[in-house]
């Protein structure tokens, strides 16, 4: 079966309920009254929090706070809860805090295939002294793939707080199709004349908590974990020249330290959260865009600021691999960030993005040449929202390879099949716009349960098999307590988080210039992936039992490539990348429920 084929049957088959018929009406929201506090809920770029007081009805109410755009407030999703087609009545109550009145709405955010829409319910005028209420119906109709379905209330000026309290959304229930029943075997079909993507490397970032990890009592240890263990091949990294050199100098420390864990070199990625205050709007690192001089954009000063960093990291004998001259470009953040537009805008509110790429090119080869760095880009928060910077760039010759990240999916990360018709179609937009190495540079989701690392597990594999990315990295290789592939806990102590199990599956067994050949298994609770080495003399095979409780014994046939011995090695729940005993390249391989099993196969002499 062809790789592409089966994903978009999938992604059809996936969408398809919600065509489908449910029952009587009822609230389908999760803790509509916020009795549970926030259970169920989520923030849209602000804060929020459960209160006690005020509140519409019950014990229980939320806010919205710390509020930098009138777009900003509280939301749920409702995707996979609507049946298409039929009418919802949707209400809420809401009051303002910090304001004698303002305008209010409550808005649906839908992503298909046929783009981005915002479908106001109802729209008020609200007050700081009694409760008002938002009502309105909402008929979901969709264009191909629904990947986003996002109920929020949004409204006040910047700086306003407001609180929300008892909401519904009444309709028919929707119910979902019984599970595809997977047999207890499967065959599956590896074909390694069928060649896709040239890998440039599986990695993560290391931009923050620095100084915790070199000051770490078990640094040693986390070498070896992070980088030896992981077989981490690109190593994202901020560039702070000129901002905080000892987090510059830090972050070149863990690189060489990596470089030494591995035994060999490490391919470098060096990403801007933020250019130097004395080159920004706002005189900033957070937010704003980049300064004015005499009425016109800093752009020169900016790419000679990238330059004098680039020359910082050869002094210091590390060599950049990739750069991005700026993270999530399109986003509006709360910390170090810059934002860019695809291009000027009219009123010149933004600077271009085109313009600041071609600035730093132009500096780089003048100064390097062919010794410049690959620039990426344009490394967005989203999919999406890549391809008007990319149409907008112009010369795409300048541009190695294209970035972006994976935030503009709310709540993907748990069904990360929901990416699925975003990534097909960007492999489509870059098949007509150069071709070119594609980069999935930051993401992360649940990193602290097994259903989380499953989730990493997935879209991994969807990465790579459906957009056909050639790189592919997780967001904090190391963090402080909460977060990570490793949880810096305390200076001494640390926790290795279920995700890092699932990323070592791949990145322990495929290295840079490996590539992607086909492989197919005629089981729907299956996913697999494959990769040969530039010899031709080890292929890697991953498959994913994503089935609740279903152990599947797969007879795997290779084509074009005869194993001589192999080793299986697993994560579950209860394992962590346990070599699978009994495995030599041939036979059936078990795959237990919620698994994840690679195969290492070695080509006879």
């Amino acid at each position: 079966m062809h790789s592409k084929s089966a994903y978009l049957t999938l992604c059809f088959l996936l969408f398809l309920p919600l065509a489908s018929n449910g029952g009587g009406d009822v609230n389908i929201l999760v803790n509509p009254g916020f009795e549970a506090g926030m259970d169920g809920w989520a923030d849209r770029n602000c804060a929020i929090a459960a209160v006690t007081s005020p509140v519409h009805g019950g014990s229980g109410g939320a806010k919205a706070y710390e509020r930098t755009a009138d777009w900003q407030g509280i939301k749920q999703s409702l995707w996979g809860k609507l049946v298409e087609g039929k009418p919802y009545k949707i209400s809420g109550w809401i009051r303002l805090d910090n304001a004698p009145s303002g305008p209010v709405a409550l808005s649906v955010e839908q992503q298909d295939d046929g783009g981005t829409n915002y479908h106001n319910v109802a729209s008020a005028t609200a007050t700081n002294d009694e409760w008002i209420k938002l009502s309105g119906e909402f008929t979901l109709t969709v264009t191909g793939a629904l990947s986003v379905l996002d109920l929020y209330f949004e409204g006040p000026a910047p700086g306003v707080d407001f609180y929300v309290d008892d909401v519904s959304v009444l309709g028919p229930k929707f119910i979902p199709p019984p599970p595809v029943p997977v047999a207890p075997e499967a065959t599956g079909r590896v074909d390694v004349g069928a060649r896709r993507q040239k890998i440039e490397g599986l990695g993560a970032s290391g931009a923050f908590y620095t100084s915790n990890f070199l000051g770490h009592a078990q640094k040693t240890r986390l070498y070896e974990l992070l980088f030896k263990d992981l077989g981490l091949d690109i190593f994202r990294i901020r560039n702070t020249h000129d901002i905080d050199e000892t987090a510059f100098r830090e972050m070149i420390e863990i690189a060489k330290g990596g470089e030494a864990a591995l035994g060999r070199d490490l391919k470098i990625m060096v990403s801007s959260w933020s250019p130097p205050v004395a080159l920004k709007s706002n005189n900033s690192l957070i937010g704003g865009t980049l300064a004015k001089r005499d009425g016109k954009f800093a752009y020169s000063e900016f790419a000679q600021w990238w330059q004098d960093g680039l020359k910082a990291y050869a002094e210091a004998e590390l060599r950049v691999d990739y750069i991005s001259i700026q993270n999530e470009l399109n986003y509006e953040a709360k910390w170090d960030s810059c934002k860019f537009a695809p291009t000027e805008s009219a009123d010149a509110a933004l600077a271009g993005h085109d313009v600041a790429f071609d600035a730093v090119w132009q500096k780089l080869n003048a100064e390097t040449g062919a010794d410049a760095p690959k620039m990426l880009a344009p490394e967005t928060t989203s999919i999406g929202d890549a391809r008007s910077y990319i149409e907008s760039m112009s010369d795409l010759s300048r541009v190695y390879g294209y970035a972006h990240h994976l935030y503009d999916c709310s709540d993907c990360g748990s069904t990360p099949d929901r990416y699925l018709s975003k990534m097909v179609a960007f492999d489509r937009f870059n098949a007509e716009n150069g071709g070119k190495p594609v980069f999935q540079t930051e993401y992360e989701f649940e990193p602290n349960k097994w259903s989380g690392a499953m989730n990493t597990a997935l879209l991994m594999h969807n990465s790579l098999t459906a957009e056909n990315v050639s790189g592919y990295l997780y967001w904090d290789l190391f963090w402080g307590p909460g977060s990570g592939l490793v949880v810096l806990e305390d200076a001494s102590s640390f926790t290795i988080q279920p995700a890092y199990r699932a990323f070592k599956q791949y990145s322990a067994f495929i290295d840079a210039d490996w590539q992607r050949v086909d492989a197919a298994t005629d089981s729907p609770g299956l996913r697999i992936s494959a990769f040969v080495s530039p010899d031709e003399k080890k292929l890697t095979a991953i498959i994913i039992n994503t089935t609740p409780e279903t152990e599947v014994a797969l007879t795997l046939s290779l084509d074009g490539f005869s194993a001589s011995r192999g080793e299986a090695y697993r994560s579950s729940e209860t394992e962590e990348c346990v070599r699978v005993e009994g495995f030599t390249g041939s036979g059936p391989v078990k795959l237990p429920a919620k698994s994840i099993t690679t195969l290492s196969l070695a080509a006879s002499e």
